[in-house]
């Protein structure tokens, strides 16, 4: 895959979570290593993101104990903490097959922590799921 611009944030599949860290680790991982905040700051951030989302209750969860839309949430809230304007979610259903996807990235977006551009890529044949 081709490198992606410096202002995108990327939600995937083939981005996967640290199995042995728990939600709120692999999100704190982010400002830790990329802005070398304190571990108890990046904890609180992630914290922070979680709450912004409404997912507070996953933060201890660890990969193998989250569903899939739980996993989803860790990885958007990992996205989102890198703080890049645009925000690319790359085929939503094959990450988010136990809940409606299209109304739950909706609500997730609506969110009054969450800015920039959302982008969705998906196969041709689910675009007209985004059409509201």
């Amino acid at each position: 895959m081709t490198a992606l611009p410096g202002d995108v944030a990327r939600v995937a599949l083939d981005l996967p979570l640290r199995a042995n860290l728990s939600a709120l680790d692999n999100i704190a991982l982010i400002p830790l290593y990329q802005r070398h905040f304190s571990a108890a700051e990046s904890a609180r951030q992630a914290q922070a993101m979680l709450d912004q989302l409404g997912h507070a209750d996953i933060a201890l969860l660890r990969d193998p104990d989250m569903t899939p839309s739980q996993r989803f949430v860790t990885k958007l809230a990992r996205a989102i903490i890198l703080k890049r304007p645009r925000l690319v979610i790359d085929r939503p259903g094959a990450m988010l097959y136990d809940v409606p996807y299209p109304e739950f990235i909706r609500q997730l977006a609506a969110q009054d922590a969450m800015a920039g551009t959302w982008e969705i890529f998906d196969f041709s044949w689910n675009q007209a799921l985004y059409q509201a």
